[in-house]
């Protein structure tokens, strides 16, 4: 298998493992109707923003869905979809941003309003990636060239996740322990199952 491949189902894994504590976490606030802790809602926000979509979506975009197309002109149909997907998971961040700096902004927090903000973000993030592995990896698998995985694995193996990498970042450490305290196997140690 590509490294780029198995880089980005552990980038996925990573990910269901975060949006859980995410929703975990909202869903505490909406259901208590106290303040949460914020400094984890804008750790996660921003890992979201400065790996994700400045790393991950990026990658996927300009190296394996190119070459996909290029390969198999077939998929452009559904390359499209990933990349519309993947501007509108941004919109839904950006969504999930606004709903929580109203929280914070005085007067009656709406808690419940950002737990569903945080809800519609999760469900389509877990779609996309559901439609990244069900249909693009296939197709990319059995269309590629090694040459093209070279230049793939390449840009994959060019950066650290500074959350869950090897190099993981201090910015990041009480995130990390707080996901895996939260998150189901295999993301981590939590007893409760992913929604």
């Amino acid at each position: 298998m590509s490294r780029a491949i198995s880089i980005i189902k552990q980038e996925h894994l990573n990910y269901l493992a975060l949006l859980q504590c995410l929703g975990h976490l909202a869903d505490e606030a909406s259901e208590s109707r106290s303040a949460p802790d914020l400094t984890l809602f804008h750790s996660i926000i921003d890992y979201i923003e400065s790996f994700l979509d400045r790393f991950h979506h990026p990658k996927e975009d300009d190296y394996l869905f190119r070459a996909l197309v290029k390969r198999h002109p077939e998929s452009g149909a559904l390359i499209q979809r990933l990349q519309g997907e993947h501007a509108e998971g941004e919109v839904l961040l950006r969504d999930l941003k606004d709903v929580l700096a109203a929280c914070e902004g005085g007067g009656e927090p709406d808690w419940i309003g950002f737990a569903d903000a945080v809800g519609r973000y999760r469900e389509h993030q877990y779609n996309h990636m559901r439609s990244e592995e069900m249909e693009a990896l296939p197709l990319a698998r059995e269309h590629l060239s090694a040459e093209d995985w070279q230049e793939i694995d390449a840009a994959f193996l060019a950066h650290d996740d500074p959350l869950f990498g090897d190099e993981r970042s201090a910015a990041y450490r009480r995130l990390y322990s707080k996901i895996v305290a939260m998150a189901p196997a295999p993301y981590g140690f939590g007893a409760k199952a992913p929604r």
